[in-house]
């Protein structure tokens, strides 16, 4: 076998290089490109020898051996990749741990017997499909309580597995009925007074329905709910309902008879993180106003919206399923340009901000939105130009 055909020798190869990658982050970190272009070589070099490897062991009947060495070191070359990279990276740096694992149990499964092999992959497969399982029947059916084992086993054995392959969400939502989607709303701020409105997902710049869909799967993950109660939850509505009193024009107040859950939604730890990453995001995205390159962010407001989905008897009415509202907007915060949280002790933070109808009998086609005035979309305009004071 020539060295060329020689998996070993990719391997090393790219380990030696992902390795000078590390030796640079340490001595000299500021030399970003050359590391950057030894990681990406050297990790296509690695994924190369992984390949021949495993060419040579379908075709020409080379020893599992080999195979598994070979993935092995593929499992080292990502392993260091993840030690060569800079903190900020953290996407990158997930997902060459990723890699890292399961190329390191696809070693160990490469080396196993053959009655081993077999084993492990009917294991996996029932591990998969019962994990699916559990995902539709521990949701609970309408007027009935969800199976108390099925529940369980999700909670306790196939949780992680299901949320890392990202299956709960699609059997979640069609189990027993699909569920209002979430959207995500961003107004970005300018230094200038100058802004603009985001939103994903949008039909409109969607060019087919898969990727509409696939927006959904952004959205969805901000809409992971805490599972802890807020403290002082009776000071902290009434905080809200002040506040909300005290903005001009005013912020529809919280009735207290609705649900605490309607009325505030926390995210959870994660999607705290995933609000604050589609933040940075768009800071890089709409970094400027069009055509002013000298203007920066001032600041991004996200709204988490859920478009409540109308029932067949209000369709048999005749009643529009884009009404406004049906969308319900909470407030997840105000982003500064690294994408920090700017207030964490907002009065609105997590709360609902309900899109009503006006309540004078002249009017009933307008509707008083929250989420615009608390945006700042929605002003008095002054007496002397013919508003109200």
């Amino acid at each position: 076998m020539n060295n060329f055909r020689n998996p070993k020798i990719w391997i090393t190869t790219a380990i030696c290089l992902v390795l000078l990658a590390l030796g640079i982050s340490s001595i000299k970190p500021d030399i970003i490109t050359l590391k950057v272009n030894l990681l990406v070589i050297g990790s296509i070099i690695g994924i190369g020898g992984f390949s021949l490897a495993c060419n040579q062991r379908l075709h020409e009947n080379n020893s599992d051996m080999t195979l598994g060495l070979t993935t092995f070191g593929l499992s080292l070359t990502f392993f260091i990749s993840s030690l060569s990279m800079d903190q900020s990276w953290d996407s990158m740096i997930l997902a060459s741990s990723i890699f890292t694992y399961v190329t390191f149990f696809l070693g160990i499964f490469f080396l196993l017997p053959v009655v081993a092999k077999k084993t492990a992959a009917i294991c996996f497969v029932l591990f998969h499909f019962a994990g699916i399982v559990t995902a539709v029947t521990s949701i609970e059916p309408p007027n009935a309580p969800a199976s108390w084992v099925a529940t369980n086993l999700w909670a306790y054995y196939f949780r992680h597995y299901l949320t890392f392959t990202y299956l709960n969400n699609a059997y979640h939502f069609y189990s027993p009925e699909p569920g209002p989607p979430v959207l995500l709303w961003s107004k970005i701020q300018y230094d200038d007074g100058s802004f603009r409105w985001f939103k994903i997902p949008n039909r409109s710049e969607s060019p087919i329905q898969m990727h509409y869909q696939r927006m959904l799967s952004i959205t969805e993950s901000t809409n992971v709910a805490s599972n802890n109660s807020p403290e002082n939850w009776e000071e902290k509505l009434q905080r809200r309902n002040l506040s909300g009193l005290a903005h001009q024009p005013q912020i529809t107040p919280l009735n207290r008879s609705m649900s605490q859950s309607y009325m505030f939604k926390e995210p959870a730890e994660y999607s705290k993180k995933t609000l604050a990453a589609y933040a940075l995001y768009l800071t890089k995205k709409f970094a400027h106003p069009p055509e002013k390159p000298n203007i920066s962010i001032d600041n991004i407001k996200i709204y988490r919206v859920t478009h409540a989905i109308i029932t067949p008897a209000e369709m048999s009415r005749g009643e529009d399923a884009l009404d406004p509202t049906l969308y319900l907007p909470y407030f997840m915060g105000s982003f500064d340009k690294n994408g920090k949280l700017i207030d964490p002790n907002d009065p609105f933070l997590y709360f609902l901000l309900p899109i009503t109808r006006s309540t004078n009998p002249n009017e009933p086609t307008v509707s008083i939105n929250s989420l615009n005035i608390h945006a700042g979309d929605v002003k008095i305009v002054p007496e002397k130009e013919g508003g109200k004071p």
